[in-house]
């Protein structure tokens, strides 16, 4: 069988431009289920061909398992057996570019494929089991990117309809933006992210062209502290909110207005566990922070509620929508203005 050669070059990452299919994230849709609509949703507008889930009901989607991997649950060739079926779903539906909402499911993916070149007769055994188990051969993907890829690669188109921009409506100012990049994207593999683990550029790209100031700060950098094992254990999740006490103490001089992230579990950890910090300190840490996907959003117009679904977090994103000029929900211009929810049509 033979398998798609492995890009070894540094710092190129090759983004296809149409034809992705959209696998889902586990935890995104439990803490933020209104942010893969709103990927789709981005496709859509940019004209671009994605698919989810196959043909029939016997070809439901499903997430890649890696929260079971990284959680000792089980094997990483147990989740090499449900990316494999996901990968089938992908050709059934025409496409050889899986999409991934999720960084860890980015990661996962990876990881298997390189597990199919590196270990002799796998790839073999893996098209045995599907065909037994569900009557599905092994297609490996050509391309395995992130969503945030996509919307990286098209900023620029986006920007061009985007009602709103990262700037203070009051001043002209641009808004200062901390971008949290999870570490299954860029630290895993960072030859198949966008500038690699230290100068990964795939959101602070969007921050500039959408007219932001990106905001660098010693642990940038520093993993949130979600990390399956910590977060899901009792005893670990000191580790967690000692992570994002450090971050947040290190960005606080500053004075971020934002932060933003493509990772669910970040954008789950960076936000909840801001009022851990504060009860804990004394502190009264309040950025906000949001997914690329609901920044281009609420930027382009759709409602916020409706569409974006901010009411999902803890820390208040009303405070940032007035800054850059969208109505107050409680507003006339906002009752007045229903356009908010109207996607419209393709970019072009």
């Amino acid at each position: 069988m033979n398998l798609p050669p492995i890009t070894t070059r540094r710092y190129v990452k090759p983004i296809p431009d149409d034809g992705y299919y959209l696998t889902p994230s586990c935890v995104l849709g439990v803490f933020s289920p209104a942010t893969e609509p709103l990927v789709a949703r981005l496709y859509d507008l940019l004209g671009r061909r994605w698919a989810m889930g196959g043909i029939g009901p016997e070809s439901q989607n499903t997430c890649c398992s890696g929260i079971a991997t990284h959680g000792n649950v089980f094997t990483i060739e147990s989740s090499l057996l449900v990316v494999a079926r996901l990968w089938s779903l992908c050709a059934e539906a025409g496409f050889t570019n899986i999409t991934t909402a999720c960084v860890t499911s980015f990661a996962v993916h990876n990881e298997c494929i390189e597990l199919l070149h590196k270990e002799p007769g796998l790839a073999k055994k893996v098209d045995r089991v599907l065909v037994e188990s569900c009557g599905r051969g092994l297609v490996v993907p050509e391309n395995i990117v992130h969503c945030c890829d996509v919307i990286y690669r098209y900023r620029s188109e986006l920007a061009s309809s985007m009602k709103y921009r990262l700037v203070d409506a009051a001043t002209g100012r641009p808004l200062k933006v901390v971008d949290h990049v999870g570490c299954h994207y860029n630290k895993l593999f960072p030859r198949k992210s966008v500038g690699g683990t230290e100068y990964c550029d795939v959101l602070t790209a969007m921050i500039r062209e959408w007219g932001g100031e990106e905001v660098d700060y010693p642990e940038r950098r520093h993993c949130c502290g979600m990390g399956f094992r910590q977060c899901m254990i009792r005893p670990n999740r000191g580790f967690t909110v000692a992570c994002v006490r450090k971050k947040l103490e290190s960005m606080a001089p500053y004075e971020p207005d934002l932060m933003l992230t493509n990772c669910p579990g970040c954008l789950h950890v960076l936000d909840h566990e801001q009022w851990a910090v504060n009860e804990l300190t004394g502190a009264d840490h309040r950025v906000p922070v949001l997914n690329y996907a609901e920044l281009a959003g609420l930027l382009l117009g759709w409602d916020p509620y409706e569409v974006v679904g901010i009411q999902t977090h803890t820390v208040p994103v009303e405070p940032f929508l007035e800054r850059i000029g969208i109505p107050d929900p409680a507003s006339p211009a906002y009752l007045e203005d229903r356009s908010f929810a109207v996607l419209g049509g393709a970019i072009g």
